[in-house]
Order: C-alpha cells, then structure tokens, then sequence
C-alpha cells in the first residue's frame, strides 16, 4: 500500500470515528432531555391539580396557611347556589307593580325581591320633610358627602312607595320563606324582633300579648334559620351558631352552638371565617363535658347527612 492510500484510509477511520462520537452524545442527550421533560410533567401534573379544584365549574382554592388545619375539598356533587340581585334599574315603583302580579301566581324569587326592595324602602325618607331631617343630621357625620349620597339615592330609588307598603316587606319575606326560599330564610333570620315588632304595628299590645307575639316571632325565624342550613346555607348555620352560643335560644346551646360549628368548618370556603370558628370552637371545648362534645358531634354528622342529601350549598359571600 502507497504512503498516499495509507494516509487516506487513516483520515477516513478518523472521521468515522468522529462521526460516531457526535451521534452517540446526541441521542444520549435526547434521551436524557425526553426523561427529564417527562419526569417534570409528571411532577407538576398533580401539583397543578391540588391548588385548584374545581367544583360544578366553580374554582375552590385550597385555605392558606392562617387556618388551623386543612379544610375538606367539598363533595363535587353540591350544586353551589347562587343569590339573586333584588335591587332594580331607576324607581322601585316602577317595577312594583308588575313584580306583585308575577309574586301572586307562585314565584318565590318575586316576593323575595319584592321584600327586599321594600325593606330597603322601610329605612328610606318617606318625603320631603323627612328628607331634610335625614339630611340634617348626616352632615353632622366626618363622612358627610357620603352620607348625603346614600340618604339621596335611596330616597329617590323609594320615591313613591307609601308607609304602608313599605311595612309590607314582612309579609312576602314570610310568604317565600313559607315556600322554602332560602335565601329568604336567610334574611328571616336577620330580622330583629324589634324592627318585626316595630314594622308591624305590635308595639303598643299588652305585655302578655307583647311577649308572646314576639315569642313565637323568634320561634318562627329560628324555624326559618334551620330550614336553609339544612339546605346548605352557611349564613344560616353562623346566625343558628352565634344565637345558641349567646344563649338568646334556650336548651343546649352550647352543644347546638359546637355543633353549628363544626358544619362551617365543614363547608365553608372562607379562610377568616374557617379561622373564626374554629377559635370559637377552642373556646367551647373545654366548657363541654366529653358526653356533651359527642353528643354535639352526633349532631352535626346528622345535620351534615341532611345537607348532603338536599345537595345545595349557599356560600358566605
């Protein structure tokens, strides 16, 4: 063989070899990279899944590190209900009359609306004299402009409902809440018995019959109040809590009070008010026998069946 052909077939193995070597580290880079990329998906997958989840369309975040422990991701098969809008475009008037009709023929949603609006008239200036009063005493406030604002808008958005009309409120409040309207349950429970006695003209009854018209008022709207929990309503179930753990409803109501607690806990969405009542139930336990605090929790896990069963939840918003 000639020096030349030698020369030549050592520059070729070279580069064979050179060729090979290149190739070699691609495909292990590759396939390093490929495992990599997978091992990354893989990691992340689950962690994108566990900050979010959602529930019929409605994202829950997990709490935040504030809350004493972790709360429940809820039952996907809830239905997460809604409240509706009751204030109205211009002067409630205008609509009054057209929303009686519809309440008249069975909807709930109208009388609750039609409450609402009345309610909201109730605390308005019934005229013109009423007006300056009103106004007069706002401009004593730090915050006058705002107060003006309010005082003014609401006295023209009332515009035109009578004193008479506006004790009304009650009435259709009542008459949804009756049909199982919860979000008109909820505003039952709001009621003091001395705005219903006062809008209702019970103020000047006798003391016996006084009492007892006021009485059975708290009755009906604890009644209320026990309806939409167990239809999920977590407004309800704090109002139940708060009025058994001042005592303002007689028998247990510490028991009922911890028990009311640890379905918020159960339900809610909201970290402050998830921190909230676990505080409140730190703060019960140890006024509770052990017997008390199963007893208590016999009857959540009975409330919380009922719950379920009924499927809806109403968030505090």
């Amino acid at each position: 063989m000639t020096p030349r052909r030698i020369n030549l077939y050592l520059i070729s193995i070279i580069f064979i070899a050179s060729f090979a070597t290149v190739l070699l580290n691609y495909i292990d880079s590759k396939s390093v990279s490929d495992s990599l990329n997978a091992e990354l998906n893989t990691q992340n997958t689950p962690l994108l899944k566990s900050v979010v989840k959602e529930i019929d369309g409605i994202p829950t975040k997990k709490p935040n590190g504030n809350a004493s422990r972790e709360r429940p991701i809820q039952n996907d098969q809830m239905v997460v209900m809604h409240r509706p809008d009751w204030k109205l475009d211009g002067n409630f008037k205008d609509h009054l009359e057209e929303l009686i009709i519809i309440a008249a023929n069975g909807d709930s949603k109208a009388n609750y609306i039609i409450a609402m609006n009345l309610r909201h008239c109730y605390y308005a200036p019934a005229d013109d004299i009423a007006l300056d009063k009103k106004l007069e005493q706002a401009y004593e406030y730090s915050d006058a402009d705002i107060a003006v604002d309010r005082i003014t808008e609401r006295y023209k958005y009332c515009f035109g409902i009578k004193l008479q009309q506006r004790n009304q409120f009650f009435k259709y409040l009542e008459i949804a809440s009756n049909r199982g309207y919860v979000v008109a349950q909820e505003i039952m429970g709001s009621i003091t018995p001395e705005l219903f006695m006062k809008s209702q003209g019970y103020e000047e009854l006798e003391r016996s019959d006084f009492i007892r018209k006021r009485d059975n008022f708290i009755d009906q709207k604890v009644r209320y109040m026990e309806q939409a929990a167990q239809n999920g309503s977590i407004k309800a179930l704090a109002k139940l809590s708060n009025m058994n753990r001042s005592q303002i409803i007689g028998g247990n109501g510490y028991v009922k009070s911890y028990a009311f607690n640890q379905l918020i806990l159960e339900f809610t969405q909201n970290n402050e008010m998830y921190n909230r009542y676990s505080w409140f139930q730190q703060k019960l336990y140890p006024q509770l026998t052990p017997e008390e605090i199963e007893n208590a929790l016999a009857m959540s896990e009975e409330w919380l069946k009922k719950i379920k069963i009924n499927g809806t939840l109403y968030l505090n918003d």
